[in-house]
């Protein structure tokens, strides 16, 4: 009798265990949908999960979160032309070499969104796993160099980060985050995203989540598969809903990229570079730009280009840079009453070269 009594108990705590592992752990077989019904600024709170199959409403979730999410970054877009972006990305053995290039990518892609030069957008990239391997593989924030633009980082700076493994470490990746930000620039914005597929181990990093909130960082946290909910939750600025995302896998959290970063931009500013950066351009592999052109890095595109010096239009690469049009006559009035505007046969920038005196 007391044998099956207590197999009886046994059986009854494992079905309760179970259940709650359910409501609080996302597995392979459920797909989280995250306060879809909360209130802005109010706590967040957990719905069921989808059934399996749900197909129809998994992608609704996404959709969903990929609009709150695309609202918050044209919201930072709009807030400061000074940002300081830090972005806290998990490399433990859980995560695998494969989707840590997805963690990356998901970088790449959310900074298509921002201009990346020293006198606007900031970029820092943490990488974490076990406790001695924190790392700032890119700092553009703390360190001063030359060269700190777009081109550099999307071009050199991210290709050359490497997947390590190990633990999950969010501890010690806020810390090393609040160690960058204290040289952030007055009356900048300051950002951190976390992107971690796992349970942090080596201490509770919502205290140090916390005072980065206190000190007017904004946190967004993204958490993919068997992310810990609740610490997630906490550790996100508010409004929950639109700071803290859970996906189901990383197929789900490259959707999410996808629908929330892919607003077309402005060509935006160039920044002067050396030639030798340009070579990929040409099959010749070198002197690709014109004679009138120059090798610039694109602070929006993050792309290196040939760009044709004032006065003249084309694509830049070798004989296709041509002499505008409009550069040979000024179309407003020369300064002096005894001069007027007459054709030039070179390039013109302004009046002076096109007014000749004329003989009343």
């Amino acid at each position: 009798m007391w044998p099956r009594l207590a197999f009886c108990c046994w059986g009854l705590a494992l079905v309760s265990g179970w259940a709650t592992f359910q409501q609080l752990s996302p597995s392979r077989n459920f797909s989280f949908r995250l306060f879809p019904e909360a209130v802005p600024g109010a706590p967040g709170r957990l719905l069921a999960p989808f059934a399996p199959g749900e197909e129809d409403a998994a992608e609704s979730k996404v959709e969903r979160l990929g609009q709150a999410f695309r609202r918050r970054v044209r919201r930072l877009r709009e807030l400061s032309e000074r940002l300081e972006l830090v972005f806290l990305v998990d490399e433990s053995s859980s995560v695998g070499q494969a989707n840590f290039l997805s963690e990356l990518k998901f970088v790449r892609k959310l900074l298509s969104d921002f201009p990346v030069v020293p006198t606007a957008t900031r970029v820092a990239i943490v990488t974490f796993s076990s406790k001695n391997n924190v790392v700032p593989r890119v700092d553009y924030i703390s360190s001063r160099r030359a060269h700190q633009h777009k081109c550099a980082l999307l071009s050199r700076e991210i290709p050359a980060i490497t997947y390590r493994g190990g633990g999950t470490y969010t501890k010690g990746a806020f810390q090393q985050a609040a160690q960058i930000l204290r040289h952030s620039r007055e009356n900048s914005t300051k950002v951190i995203f976390l992107i971690t597929d796992g349970y942090s181990n080596g201490g509770d990093p919502r205290p140090v989540a916390a005072s980065l909130r206190d000190f007017g960082v904004e946190i967004f946290t993204f958490g993919i598969w068997q992310g810990n909910i609740r610490e997630l939750n906490d550790m996100a600025s508010s409004p929950k809903e639109e700071h803290c995302y859970l996906l189901h896998s990383f197929e789900e959290f490259e959707a999410l990229a996808r629908r929330a970063l892919h607003e077309d931009l402005p060509s935006g500013s160039f920044i002067q570079e050396d030639m030798s950066h340009c070579a990929y351009l040409c099959a010749a592999g070198k002197d690709c730009c014109d004679r009138m052109a120059s090798c610039k890095c694109g602070t929006h595109t993050g792309q290196f280009e040939c760009i044709c010096e004032k006065g003249y239009y084309g694509k830049g690469l070798q004989y296709e840079c041509t002499v505008s049009m409009s550069a040979f006559r000024v179309v407003l009035d020369c300064a002096a009453p005894r001069q007027e505007a007459t054709p030039c046969g070179f390039p013109a920038t302004s009046a002076a070269p096109c007014c000749s005196l004329h003989a009343l």
